[in-house]
């Protein structure tokens, strides 16, 4: 998965790193005597809480910006649809039974495949512009998923899948195509250009606890300024220059940092709320398969604990997907034997008939 999407994703993402620079020297520097004060224990506790918080809210922005959010490819589909709908068939089923009193005429028809499904480019994102049609003759495409299998999924989940008309992928529920990054991811909720990368199921958990350590590390960050640098020691002011130029960018890049992460928590909140991405938000998708509590489970990997605060363990059920597919494998690989074997078993009989002959 190459890192490189876009110059402007890419320019946003420096951008972040200076941020993180200047944040780390703002609290450096805020109010060097008090730090040097041995009797202030209280101010160096602060200060180091805060450090923690801004290394929490960094190693998130890396995590969601290098881990994987999910990529449907040929090789994985089989394993992709699987493991999504063994993970959400009891909510979706529950949902069934309550999804055509609920749900309004047009959803409840893509959902339950009453009418033949809508064109699968109309089901990507907003921006995704695929607009010609003589690609379908200049390859054959290829797929682990055949219209048979699709069908066979579609049956024993009573559910519509659609399959990408670029990647030719099978993508289940929730799943979009990504016309920045041109792939589909499972769950894909947005692409965002700050962290230069989508954000999936496998994912959002660090894109959350980013957005969450973001906002408490800047308010924390213009707490220690205000009162220790310009109310405790507001007879004692004495910045350079540089020193001045610093906090301002600091307190900006702060400052726009904080409105865009409060308004993305709450936007995750909401689509958390209706059990939905952002892409199926604005094509006006919206149905309940699972509760507030299921979402954030499925999101965090498991029952509440310590571990959904900590950006060290994976989100989106991802260790389960990783040994569901180990199980898979060997599944496959026991099955394939088992043919040879019987093969072999039947060349050997078929060889000592002829000889008894």
């Amino acid at each position: 998965m190459s890192f490189y999407k876009d110059i402007a994703g890419l320019l946003l993402f420096i951008l972040c790193l200076i941020n993180f620079i200047l944040q780390f020297y703002f609290i450096y520097s805020i109010s060097l005597k008090e730090s040097n004060d041995n009797k202030n224990n209280i101010f160096i506790i602060n200060k180091t809480f805060n450090y923690i918080f801004l290394f929490l809210s960094i190693y998130s922005y890396f995590k969601t910006a290098f881990t994987n959010p999910g990529e449907i490819t040929i090789n994985n589909n089989k394993e992709i649809v699987e493991f999504y709908y063994h993970v959400h068939e009891p909510l979706i089923k529950q949902a069934l039974y309550i999804i055509k009193k609920k749900t309004p005429e047009v959803v409840k028809k893509i959902i339950l495949g009453d009418t033949p499904s809508p064109r699968p480019d109309d089901e990507n994102n907003d921006n995704d512009s695929i607009t010609s049609e003589k690609d379908d003759y200049e390859f054959e495409p290829v797929t682990s998923i055949n219209d048979n299998v699709k069908k066979i999924i579609e049956e024993k989940y009573n559910m519509k899948v659609t399959r990408c008309i670029s990647c030719y992928v099978i993508r289940p529920l929730n799943s979009h195509h990504c016309s920045v990054c041109h792939k589909c991811f499972l769950n894909q909720d947005h692409h965002c250009p700050w962290v230069n990368n989508c954000i999936g199921l496998f994912n959002k958990k660090f894109f959350l606890l980013f957005l969450l350590y973001g906002v408490i590390t800047i308010l924390y960050s213009y707490f220690l300024f205000f009162y220790y640098s310009l109310y405790k020691n507001r007879k004692n002011l004495n910045f350079e220059i540089y020193e001045i130029i610093i906090f301002v960018i600091s307190m900006i890049f702060g400052l726009i940092q904080l409105i865009v992460s409060i308004m993305l928590l709450w936007d995750q909140y909401e689509n958390i709320n209706n059990d939905c991405t952002e892409c199926d938000f604005k094509r006006g998708i919206l149905w309940e398969k699972s509760t507030k509590k299921q979402q954030f489970q499925i999101i965090f990997e498991g029952l509440f604990s310590y571990k959904w605060f900590l950006p060290f363990f994976s989100g989106g059920n991802k260790t389960f997907y990783e040994q569901y597919c180990l199980f898979l494998k060997i599944r496959e690989k026991m099955k394939n034997k088992n043919n040879n074997n019987n093969i072999d078993d039947n060349d050997n009989k078929n060889e000592s008939k002829e000889k008894n002959e």
